[in-house]
């Protein structure tokens, strides 16, 4: 195993660029910052300066022919993750691609491929929530029967966003560039999330519109999920909403569990139901013994790394054990390792395999059974005509 820290690369320096960057500088004994690409000039040399990169890059080509990058981060629109992933896979990196892995099935499928194509590169996905204490003490306690059988689970996802977030990229909300709206790009966290807790999903059905903001995408859907070992679930997502509320509640035979927070601070509550105080410090303990929460730091140090970070006009470095930093040591190590990445392309694609059933359902009013025929109407994803083409098919229905 090499131990030197890894040299790392990343594509794309929109938004989620920050996470990434400053994840891979909280881990200094396993990687190094070396390249940026950017088609953006200017903002390529922004982030060169504000993340300390050695060097920029308008072509991701020529960042993927650096002998001294050997892994990378892919952070551009989803649209364009199948092939920048693919290209780096064949370029001989460990890839990391934010979520989703892609737009379509068809795109997952291709990148699967290339993944078994070349098996010495550790390939992942973005799903922090899976290192996140609070789910896996769930995922846990699941596992080891502490709620008895599963029987009802629910995830919440609402937030509000703004015109102006729409506006802020182009493509923003629409079927070509994001694969859709709310459940895909701000939902699909909670949805990769509820599958690791319940496994897998064999029908789903839901509804879904554009209420109200300027785009050809869903800004809302509502719908349900039944799972193999018996629990149905129950999916409510929108970006209309007055406040923001990020939940999944499991229901048990013996106990329930909640936990909810806000992924922007990287921070989630976590909550036992059940009968009687003494069975529920029981089932906390077990839990906070198994997975206890992070410890935040002492006052102080919070306060001088802040009047750092103002000083040097440079981000102030997260721990390493919150946010996107767990799931990137994990990717790290795997590389290194000469293992696959903690969530591969098979893992990562339940989750928009589950997102394409709901956009079908939505689409045509009828029950999905999954998991889908590659012949099934959203395997190349969807489109506006699609879209528009499910009230046609609704009225056909009932005529």
């Amino acid at each position: 195993m090499d131990s030197h820290p890894l040299g790392i690369g990343i594509i794309g320096a929109g938004q989620i660029i920050k996470r990434h960057a400053l994840a891979y500088r909280s881990l200094p004994d396993l990687a190094r910052l070396v390249a940026v690409a950017e088609i953006d000039p200017k903002r390529a040399e922004e982030a060169k300066k504000r993340y300390r990169f050695q060097r920029t890059y308008t072509n991701y080509a020529d960042l993927l022919a650096c002998k001294d990058i050997d892994a990378v981060s892919i952070c551009t629109p989803a649209a364009s993750h199948a092939a920048i992933v693919i290209d780096a896979i064949r370029a001989g990196k460990h890839v990391l691609c934010e979520k989703p892995m892609a737009t379509t099935l068809a795109d997952a499928d291709r990148i699967i491929a290339a993944a078994q194509d070349h098996p010495k590169s550790a390939v992942s996905c973005v799903f922090q929530l899976r290192n996140d204490p609070t789910h896996q003490r769930m995922r846990w306690m699941i596992e080891q029967g502490y709620i008895g059988k599963v029987l009802f689970a629910k995830v919440c996802v609402r937030l509000r966003k703004s015109r102006g977030y729409y506006q802020s990229a182009p493509g923003r909300g629409s079927y070509k560039s994001d694969g859709g709206g709310v459940v895909i790009n701000q939902a699909i966290h909670q949805i990769d999330a509820l599958l690791s807790l319940l496994g897998e999903p064999v029908a789903v059905s839901a509804v879904m519109d554009t209420f109200v903001h300027p785009i050809e995408a869903e800004d809302t859907l509502v719908g349900w999920i039944r799972f193999a070992g018996g629990a149905i679930a129950t999916v409510e997502c929108s970006t209309c909403a007055k406040r923001k509320e990020f939940s999944i509640d499991i229901v048990g035979e013996h106990a329930g569990m909640r936990v909810s927070g806000d992924p922007d601070s990287q921070r989630f509550d976590w909550r036992v139901d059940v009968a009687g105080s003494a069975a529920k410090r029981a089932l906390r303990s077990a839990g906070l013994r198994r997975f206890p929460d992070p410890r935040d730091p002492k006052p102080w140090t919070v306060v001088a790394e802040k009047l750092l970070a103002a000083i040097t006009r440079r981000d102030r470095l997260p721990p390493s054990d919150r946010g996107h930093a767990p799931l990137i040591r994990e990717f790290l190590e795997s590389a290194r390792a000469g293992q696959p990445g903690p969530i591969p392309p098979q893992e990562a694609r339940r989750s928009l395999e589950l997102t394409m059933a709901l956009y079908e359902s939505a689409r045509t009013q009828r029950v999905v059974d999954l998991p889908l025929d590659p012949c099934c109407g959203l395997y190349d994803g969807v489109d506006g005509e699609s879209k528009t083409a499910s009230k046609k098919e609704v009225q056909s229905v009932a005529s």
